[in-house]
């Protein structure tokens, strides 16, 4: 059995002291972008697939949730039995770009907790920086977050590593032990588990059991996230 971080009964883990800085993952944390543009991947991934098999999508939406894009294409590649050019990389990043301005909108809660938010925070992703900074414009939360962006990408290793979140300590001056993390994703607990910072686990109920199994709190509702951190 796991617990959730429910209000007014909060489990011992969650209710730790005021930590002095706030790390929040940004696809499935600040913004509902996962569903969107892992369905464009699956789907793409597909059409390059033989008619004998395919990628459940909701299967493969958690599985490669959080997840560096190459590492998921070489599994794909395994299971699909297929060879993707050097180009769908790039031809994927294109087509999820445009279903993001359409579709992306911010998790419901998200600016209450940052309006209200009194101690240092920032996003830390395993997106490029540009894909980060996209959607937070699109979901009008860049200005929250302008000069506070940790990629992955510009380090060189990716989540479940934890040197993303370990940067954003140093950056901050801030101890891995009064921070803590908010992840959607098993790798990105996984991550904040290997860096020894406290993490909080965002989803749905049904996803509460994987993100406890690696490490988190689960919680379902981002409007709690105060009551949680205070």
């Amino acid at each position: 059995m796991y617990e959730s971080a429910v209000i007014g009964e909060l489990p011992e883990q969650a209710a730790v002291s005021l930590p002095k800085l706030v790390i929040f993952d940004c696809d499935g944390v600040l913004v509902q972008s996962e569903e969107i543009s892992l369905s464009v991947l699956i789907a793409l991934l597909n059409s390059y697939a033989p008619d004998t098999v395919a990628l459940d999508g909701s299967y493969y939406i958690e599985r490669f949730r959080g997840r560096k894009i190459a590492d998921c294409l070489r599994e794909a590649e395994q299971v699909l039995d297929v060879r993707l050019d050097d180009q769908f990389e790039t031809h994927f990043r294109v087509q999820a770009l445009e279903a993001l301005t359409h579709h992306l909108k911010a998790t419901d809660g998200i600016v209450d907790v940052l309006e209200n938010l009194d101690i240092a925070y920032c996003v830390a992703s395993s997106a490029p920086r540009n894909k980060i900074e996209h959607c937070l414009r699109v979901a009008g939360l860049f200005s929250y977050f302008e000069g506070r962006i940790f990629s992955c990408y510009e380090l060189g290793r990716w989540k479940p590593d934890p040197l993303v979140f370990l940067t954003a300590c140093q950056a901050f001056n801030v101890d891995v032990t009064d921070a803590v993390v908010i992840e959607d994703s098993v790798t990105g607990v996984q991550a904040a588990v290997a860096a020894n910072i406290k993490v909080l686990g965002f989803g749905s109920m049904d996803r509460h059991g994987k993100l406890a199994d690696a490490g988190a709190v689960p919680f379902a509702n981002m409007r709690e996230l105060l009551t949680l951190i205070n």
